[in-house]
């Protein structure tokens, strides 16, 4: 990948760089959002959508102020990997919602779902002086809970039948980590992965 500043990356770790998702990025997410393999315990994907809707989307998402979505590069090829952001960033309660799609297959199961969350909490709790990251998962969806656990994410409860897809309704675990939580046990060892230049 090139330099840092010259590829427009706001966020690194050890294997994954952010930059502002724009517009132009329409086009890359369109085949992931109409792949059914990778939307398949999403409410993404239920519906068609054009590149030019994604574009506008993108473009909604810019110009508000209460979300921080990033584009997902592979740090070693600069290749997307997928889209991750927080979302409804709550001045008061001081609280997001994480979201995140790895659409490109080939880095499944790699551990770079598990480092993207664990870089977007750090910028939640260490930039954003959030108190509470939260996100909604499928239950089923073993390989996305078991990545957000490692990431130190708690189950609050569980939302029976929140989700239908696949001609079936599924249950979803709501999961959330704490700022009293997140500093003791992992704000150390992410300022050294992530806090690079700060």
């Amino acid at each position: 990948m090139t330099d840092r500043t010259d590829a427009g990356i706001f966020l690194s770790g050890d294997r994954v760089a952010l930059r502002p998702l724009t517009p132009e990025d329409a086009a890359i997410l369109a085949p992931w959002v109409l792949d059914d393999e990778v939307t398949h315990f999403m409410f993404t994907g239920q519906r068609p959508v054009t590149v030019e809707q994604l574009r506008e989307d993108i473009r909604r998402e810019a110009s508000n102020l209460v979300n921080a979505v990033f584009l997902v590069l592979d740090w070693a090829t600069g290749r997307p990997v997928g889209y991750a952001g927080l979302y409804d960033i709550h001045p008061t309660a001081r609280k997001a919602e994480f979201r995140i799609i790895v659409g490109a297959k080939e880095f499944w199961n790699k551990g770079y779902g598990t480092e993207v969350t664990e870089l977007l909490s750090f910028y939640g709790f260490d930039r954003l002086n959030l108190n509470k990251v939260w996100l909604g998962v499928i239950e089923e969806n073993v390989g996305a809970v078991r990545a957000y656990r490692k990431a130190g994410f708690r189950d609050e409860g569980r939302l029976r039948q929140e989700l239908y897809r696949n001609s079936r309704y599924y249950d979803a675990l709501r999961m959330s980590i704490l700022r009293e939580e997140y500093y003791p046990t992992m704000h150390a060892e992410h300022t050294k992965r992530f806090g690079r230049g700060s």
